[in-house]
């Protein structure tokens, strides 16, 4: 869980591969999640979000071309977000290695992913209070995904919060 170096070139060799397999714009292929903040501790699993013009009308050509490079989609259900995870390749499917969060290109969801990505790396003060959280939740024994995202929630709508303007 320590941070590692090898981050941001694992990203760059995912969205290479991503956009050869889909053809989309590296500027629709953005890096995430804490493997994203600079210094911080992370479990070895990178988040990558891909803007698409309707989250509504994902097309299959697409999800054909993600499975190709071994994404598959996961039965989680979220608002206006397909999921999709890489596993490790040990045959059980049981280690995500990556994340795709298929979310509306520039819609509130892109907006907030990056700006919550890029005040964390802006302010070391904010990242090292995001890595004590996310530490923290360890201590408390509980490994259910959707508690520990609940766990972190108020946090990141405070951090996105900074970023809204009145007419949003």
């Amino acid at each position: 869980m320590d941070p590692q170096v090898g981050w941001k070139p694992e990203f760059q060799k995912t969205q290479q591969e991503i956009h050869e397999a889909t053809g989309l714009n590296f500027n629709r292929i953005e890096h995430i999640g804490s493997t994203s903040i600079n210094g911080i501790k992370a479990k070895p699993m990178i988040d990558i979000v891909l803007g698409v013009d309707d989250i509504h009308h994902v097309s299959v050509e697409l999800l054909k071309s993600l499975r190709a490079i071994q994404f598959y989609r996961l039965q989680v259900v979220l608002e206006n977000e397909v999921v999709l995870a890489k596993f490790l390749d040990n045959g059980e499917l049981d280690t995500k290695t990556h994340i795709i969060h298929l979310v509306e290109y520039e819609g509130q969801k892109w907006n907030d992913l990056l700006s919550f990505r890029d005040q964390l790396n802006a302010s070391e003060l904010l990242a090292k209070e995001y890595e004590a959280l996310k530490l923290s939740y360890l201590l408390t024994g509980n490994e259910d995904m959707d508690d520990y995202t609940m766990y972190k929630e108020d946090f990141v709508k405070r951090i996105v919060g900074r970023n809204k303007t009145t007419d949003s």
